[in-house]
């Protein structure tokens, strides 16, 4: 044994120090902190003494993961389609709402025809000018219900968007813009399997 204070080797019983006359601490025991006499080895003997003590040490884990505090729920996250369906419902209802105003003007002046041309192009423009103005109100009723289905969870509104998609993308700007965000939603990984479950929730 040797002093803590100055070092001098001490024999076995002996309670003061020849050199200094300080009290000689006892041994320190694992498990016990002890004050200003403590030997260097003893914070860490009762560092380990705990750790041993530990349920997860005895347990025969020496390395324990940080567990969340009580109270804290982990919180699922959600995925492209969960997070975009309701914009795009709503994107789909407005745009084709939009669209359906000059459809109907030119369905009306197809039908109406323009009285100051010549009779022979009437005759031409006047179908043309109807089709497509048709063609318009039938695309848009078809977006507007694409819409209102992928609001409602239906199980046909994700084709029916899918093909309008695909047809608006040659409508530059804001149709390819909408083609091209709908089929970025609606084809993203796993898309289809879970739009499946989100109609069946909804019958």
């Amino acid at each position: 044994m040797y002093c803590a204070y100055c070092g001098t080797q001490t024999h076995e019983g002996q309670s003061f120090c020849s050199h200094c006359g300080r009290a000689i601490a006892a041994p320190a025991t694992p498990g016990v902190v002890v004050g200003q006499g403590a030997t260097p080895g003893a914070a860490s003997v009762s560092a380990q003494s705990a750790a041993a003590a530990s349920p997860a040490a005895s347990a025969g884990h020496p390395q324990t993961a940080w567990s969340a505090p009580v109270g804290y729920a982990a919180v699922p996250l959600r995925s492209r389609l969960q997070c975009h369906l309701r914009t795009l419902g709503i994107l789909w209802i407005v745009g084709s709402a939009l669209r359906m105003i000059p459809a109907l003007g030119m369905l009306f002046v197809g039908r109406m025809g323009f009285l100051f041309m010549p009779l022979r192009m009437r005759l031409f423009v006047t179908p043309i000018i109807g089709g497509i103005g048709a063609f318009l109100t039938v695309a848009s009723a078809a977006g507007i219900a694409a819409g209102w289905g992928l609001l409602d969870r239906r199980p046909w509104a994700r084709t029916l968007a899918v093909v309008l998609a695909c047809l608006a993308l040659i409508d530059f700007p804001f149709g390819t813009a909408l083609g091209i965000y709908t089929l970025w939603v609606l084809f993203s990984a796993g898309a289809d399997v879970e739009y499946e479950q989100l109609s069946r929730r909804a019958i």
